[in-house]
């Protein structure tokens, strides 16, 4: 596993810049990684994100996982909150990690110092829950490709709806963009 330094220096790099969000997003995937017992040099395939906020965290746990939308393993549910789910896709074990409390460095306190040493307790928080993945949610090639009746464009992956036995996009349907997929329940018994 790369150290919690590295790994925010990748983030930073890609992100644009360092900041606290990059250093909880790091925090968050290695607490999340390590609860699952992954790696992520050595088990980028077996990792799949879903991340609750599109803020500084995201970019960090993507970034720390190697998960990406393009990969089918970054999901992105709009529920605005500092939370991610890491999911094992070889055993199907997953844990949420959420931040607990907003906490910043004092003033004229090293921001890496202060992230780097700041305990888990208190601060983030995890529990197991059970994840759903329909064929279609995990990575690798569609699974069904359909063609919608109205405006003609193609749909992956049951991502369609049908009205009154018409096959159409969410768009057609009048569906907004924004729909979660993918069910997300708690289960008992997580540290």
């Amino acid at each position: 596993m790369r150290s919690f330094r590295e790994d925010v220096e990748r983030a930073a790099a890609f992100h644009g810049h360092l900041c606290s969000g990059q250093c909880l997003g790091v925090r968050m995937a290695h607490m999340g990684l390590r609860l699952l017992g992954l790696d992520n040099e050595k088990d980028r395939k077996k990792i799949l994100v879903l991340v609750e906020c599109n803020r500084c965290p995201a970019d960090a746990i993507m970034i720390t996982t190697g998960c990406s939308v393009g990969k089918r393993t970054f999901y992105f549910l709009d529920r605005g909150k500092t939370a991610a789910t890491f999911v094992n896709l070889e055993t199907g074990r997953a844990v949420r990690v959420i931040r607990r409390t907003h906490r910043h460095p004092a003033e004229g306190e090293e921001l890496l110092d202060f992230y780097e040493g700041l305990p888990e307790e208190g601060w983030l928080e995890a529990r197991e829950v059970s994840v759903e993945l329909k064929a279609g949610d995990r990575p690798g090639p569609p699974v069904e490709i359909i063609t919608c009746a109205r405006c003609g464009e193609e749909v992956t992956d049951g991502r369609h709806v049908t009205i009154a036995g018409e096959v159409l996009c969410r768009s057609c349907a009048g569906t907004p963009y924004c729909c979660d997929t993918i069910a997300v329940r708690d289960l008992p018994g997580m540290p």
